[in-house]
């Protein structure tokens, strides 16, 4: 009887294919809706009225989702919850759950229905995630190394490593390069005339300060030196300063080490 059902609660991987396993199994298991969450891991908080279900990671499943989200509803949708299913957000597998499941019955037509909790909430974790990576286009700074492959350290809010090598593979295509996420040790690798090749290396470590090529040592000072002479000392404004480039972004930008306005 319904009434005797216990909720479930879908552990999911905190990435896309593992929120979309996790939709996969909600959707295939017809336990009911009422009666499943999904919860982004590796942890999640239950209750002695909840079951938690470890869910797996598996292409075949979450690409046959990404399938029906673009035939059943529409590209726009598919674009949305891809971005929400990169934020920094435990809400999010959730969240994209709640609004498939409304999406898959009104058709496209809900995307535009910001009135409904989940709707509106998709739209923030894809907004969110998408100004961040309109951000780092161009706060990302890459670096030439001796074997002249150009680095790029990357610091972010949201999981948005994926977007700027796509970004960067089409604006640096001649280019051999890497961007590094050095909190998430992850490592986007781009290889001239190849596509962009993704790896986890914790190992990937060595500070690149000490292989830059004498070049890059060069342009680097020639740039903090451009940057404090157009410095305008009375003019700084270091509240609006931070408005428009978040100080968590400053650490591995060269014009900062020394800029009078931080």
């Amino acid at each position: 009887m319904e009434q005797n059902k216990r909720m479930r609660i879908l552990m999911c991987q905190n990435s896309t294919e593992g929120i979309l396993c996790g939709v996969y199994e909600a959707f295939t298991s017809r336990y009911g809706h009422a009666w499943q969450k999904l919860a982004v891991g590796p942890y999640v908080n239950g209750d002695l009225f909840s079951d938690i279900y470890s869910v797996e990671v598996n292409t075949e499943k979450a690409g046959k989702v990404v399938k029906a989200i673009i035939s059943k509803i529409s590209e726009e949708a598919w674009y949305l919850v891809h971005m929400a299913s990169e934020a920094d957000s435990q809400e999010k597998g959730e969240i994209i759950y709640r609004f498939l499941i409304l999406a898959f019955a009104n058709g496209r037509k809900v995307l535009n229905a910001m009135s409904i909790p989940e709707v509106m909430g998709l739209h923030q974790l894809s907004r969110s995630v998408s100004r961040e990576t309109q951000h780092l286009y161009g706060f990302l700074r890459f670096q030439e190394l001796q074997n002249d492959i150009l680095y790029a350290r990357l610091v972010s809010k949201h999981h948005v490593g994926m977007f700027l090598a796509e970004h960067f593979q089409d604006r640096l295509p001649m280019e051999h390069w890497v961007i590094h996420d050095v909190e998430r040790d992850e490592v986007w690798i781009h290889r001239v005339g190849e596509d962009w090749l993704y790896i986890r290396h914790p190992d990937f470590r060595q500070d690149p300060q000490m292989m830059l090529s004498s070049s890059e040592y060069a342009f680097t000072e020639w740039w903090k030196t451009f940057t404090e002479s157009v410095a305008i000392l009375e003019r700084r404004n270091p509240k609006l300063q931070m408005q428009m480039l978040p100080k968590r972004y400053w650490k591995y930008m060269p014009e900062m080490f020394t800029n009078p306005g931080r």
